[in-house]
């Protein structure tokens, strides 16, 4: 099983890969948890190789992955590609990811009020390995309704990070760690 919590420390930004193109910067960054945010049926399993070649550990964000429905037995692929995680809205998807020793990574995104409260519900119903919380300048909101149910819960911001300072701040407000696609921000 993959140490979550010490991948999550030894990086605070976790390279989004939303762009193949972008992945030779991901494979030389430091951080060795990539999500991938791209791709497609036929091309992932090579994505996947290649990340795993360079020792970094790979969770797909399989709602963006083109040709793979959101369900159990795209999971089943993920994994025999060689994906350590799956990112999703979905908790089917992510109990089928957690029950082949995955890590499962829910995606939530904070639009309202009522968009917390039902992440907090969601979380109650099942818990994952992480909660990535988006856009990122309001993750911070989610960290205590979160934590009251999961303590140990890691919580990643992810979307609108547009520089170190941001990430920086983000930490010091107890989020554990922030994904971001602009390889600019990949250094640490």
């Amino acid at each position: 099983m993959i140490d979550l919590d010490a991948l999550l420390r030894d990086s605070r930004v976790i390279p989004a890969l939303r762009d193949t193109r972008d992945l030779d910067a991901a494979l030389a960054a430091p951080a060795r948890l990539v999500w991938v945010l791209t791709g497609e049926i036929g091309g992932i399993a090579d994505v996947l190789a290649r990340l795993n070649a360079a020792r970094k550990t790979a969770c797909v964000n399989l709602d963006l992955v083109a040709g793979l429905s959101g369900d159990s037995a795209a999971v089943r692929y993920l994994a025999r590609c060689g994906a350590h995680g799956v990112i999703s809205t979905h908790a089917p998807v992510l109990k089928a990811a957690q029950g082949l020793g995955l890590v499962a990574v829910q995606r939530t995104f904070l639009l309202d009020s009522q968009a917390l409260a039902t992440a907090r519900r969601s979380v109650e119903r099942f818990v994952p390995d992480a909660v990535e919380v988006l856009p990122a300048p309001v993750a911070g909101r989610a960290i205590a309704p979160l934590r009251a149910i999961a303590p140990t819960l890691p919580i990643i911001a992810g979307g609108l990070v547009g520089s170190l300072a941001e990430v920086d701040q983000l930490v010091r407000a107890g989020i554990d760690a922030v994904s971001a696609s602009e390889s600019t921000l990949w250094v640490v």
